[in-house]
């Protein structure tokens, strides 16, 4: 018949190898099947399942590598940058992301931690800078005062030591007497506000907070002292006028041992030499105000015009209103600065996780 086909056609030929080779896929295949009944976890994902998004992500507990989770006020807090974890599976590499700084929540009782979360916040160094400034806008004005009262200075204790040798070479007992207790005065208090500070956190906010009220607290003896209603033997050219001396060198030595602890060498609040010294030999001196590298050629030209026109204002109070009046001009300044030190921003905490039970990816 001729549209019949020959047995041949539908023949197909097979070789030795193939029937070797399926044989050897059947056997595997029963041999993975029983195990996956056996053992669930084993058991084959579906290719096109996607994974979800805690398969993504880790558990909350759960760190990349080194990663730390970030907490404020007591809360886990979203991280901003981005770091990644990476794993075998594309698909599943995790982007985490760590932050510096948080926006201090204020008043403190609107906080999750409350007032022991916003006294015990670091404060970050960055946003101590305009705090230095006007520290040292009233350090100008308080130095144009004292000296042009006592012809020794509160803060400044190079020029005194130059002054303490002077005095003693020309044996005039009474600028020893002041320069000496004014300098007596400055190293005892930077001592002991220096490593309270240490102990308490040099950047802690209560510190901070508790370093400008005892300044201020300073200050408002030295005003009554200096006020016309004051007690008789502690004003201008009194017995023991030293007594006021001796409070603005404590306030500054306060003042300043913060200030260098604060981790911004730029504006030490006091000493002039070494910021004019740094300044002129500052590689970016010439570079524009917006350039990368001019933060520290920046903040040593604030500081240094900070403290000339404080001592300028300090000079023409002094002459036209009186001391008096000039400490509690410099008084305000430090008030400002409490405020400022109460809203600014801290560094986040970082909550370090035991490696018990910690999964990494």
């Amino acid at each position: 018949m001729s549209n019949s086909l020959s047995p041949t056609s539908h023949t197909q030929t097979i070789s030795p190898t193939s029937t070797a080779h399926n044989s050897t896929t059947d056997l595997i295949t029963r041999a993975y099947t029983r195990t996956s009944m056996n053992d669930p976890a084993r058991e084959p994902r579906p290719t096109s399942e996607k994974p979800t998004s805690s398969q993504q992500r880790p558990a909350e507990g759960e760190v990349c590598g080194n990663e730390q989770e970030v907490y404020w006020e007591g809360q886990k807090q979203e991280r901003n940058g981005q770091n990644t974890c990476t794993s075998n599976d594309p698909s599943q590499n995790v982007n985490s992301a760590t932050s510096t700084t948080a926006k201090v929540v204020f008043p403190p009782w609107k906080r999750n931690d409350r007032w022991s979360g916003w006294m015990s916040d670091t404060v970050t160094a960055q946003s101590l800078v305009l705090c230095l400034i006007l520290q040292a806008f009233s350090t100008g004005i308080l130095d144009a005062t004292t000296y042009l009262d006592f012809s020794t200075f509160a803060s400044n204790q190079t020029g005194n030591t130059i002054l303490l040798t002077v005095a003693i070479v020309r044996v005039s007992g009474h600028l020893l007497l002041l320069t000496g207790v004014s300098l007596a005065s400055f190293l005892s208090a930077a001592l002991i506000f220096g490593h309270i500070g240490h102990l308490v956190g040099v950047r802690r906010r209560i510190w901070l907070l508790l370093n400008v009220f005892c300044q201020i607290i300073f200050l408002i003896l030295s005003a009554i002292f200096l006020s016309p209603s004051g007690p008789a033997q502690t004003r201008l050219g009194a017995k023991h006028e030293w007594v006021i001396i001796s409070l603005f060198a404590i306030m500054s030595g306060a003042q300043v041992s913060a200030a260098r602890q604060a981790s911004i060498q730029e504006i030490p609040t006091a000493p002039m030499t070494s910021s004019y010294v740094d300044l002129v030999s500052d590689k970016y001196l010439f570079v524009g105000f917006n350039h990368k590298h001019s933060s520290g050629r920046n903040r040593r030209l604030a500081y240094i015009s900070a403290m000339i026109i404080g001592s300028f204002i300090g000079g023409i109070m002094h002459k036209y209103a009186g001391s008096w009046v000039v400490v509690v001009v410099a008084m305000g300044f430090k008030l400002a600065v409490m405020g400022l030190m109460a809203v600014a921003p801290a560094e986040i905490k970082e909550k370090k996780e035991k490696a018990n039970g910690i999964n990494a990816c």
